[in-house]
């Protein structure tokens, strides 16, 4: 093989390994996330999910806004640490009060985030039991001048 197509070669996969390696950085940048709705008001959820990420998980809370609705926090696993933010969000869900929550925690994998979600998810039906049945609909009305019964049929004429 001719020194000239040996150096080709070589260029390529020296750029095919620097895209690898530019692509495997951004996607180590990028933050995976984990969302789930609940059937709960943000009132009872907001202490209990603090609580939770604090005392629960062992994770440390850096920053928390309840009026904002967001608790940064850090989790410290194999010697490093990465930050994370859960978000509650307001919402309803035919006719009850819901929270949305959104939990992102850098470099770490999404099915660490959903575990988070779902152990919390445990622990709010344990504490505040299970949530409120939807709300019915309200009946159709018929309107007020309408009778209520079809009225009474006239009586046959004639012999």
């Amino acid at each position: 093989m001719s020194t000239e197509i040996r150096a080709t070669r070589s260029r390529a996969a020296t750029f095919a390994a620097t895209g690898l390696l530019v692509m495997m950085a951004l996607v180590g940048v990028a933050w995976g996330h984990a969302e789930k709705t609940l059937i709960y008001g943000f009132d009872r959820v907001w202490p209990a999910a603090v609580r939770f990420l604090r005392v629960d998980e062992g994770l440390t809370i850096t920053e928390k806004d309840a009026d904002a609705g967001y608790v940064l926090f850090e989790l410290r696993e194999d010697g490093k640490t990465f930050p994370g933010a859960l978000e509650l969000v307001r919402t309803a869900d035919r006719g009850r009060d819901a929270i949305h929550l959104v939990l992102r925690i850098e470099d770490r994998p999404e099915y660490v985030e959903q575990g988070i979600l779902d152990r919390l998810e445990t622990k709010l039906l344990r504490e505040l039991g299970d949530p409120p049945p939807p709300v019915k609909p309200p009946p159709r009305e018929t309107p007020k001048d309408a009778p209520k019964d079809p009225p009474p049929a006239d009586p046959p004429v004639g012999p």
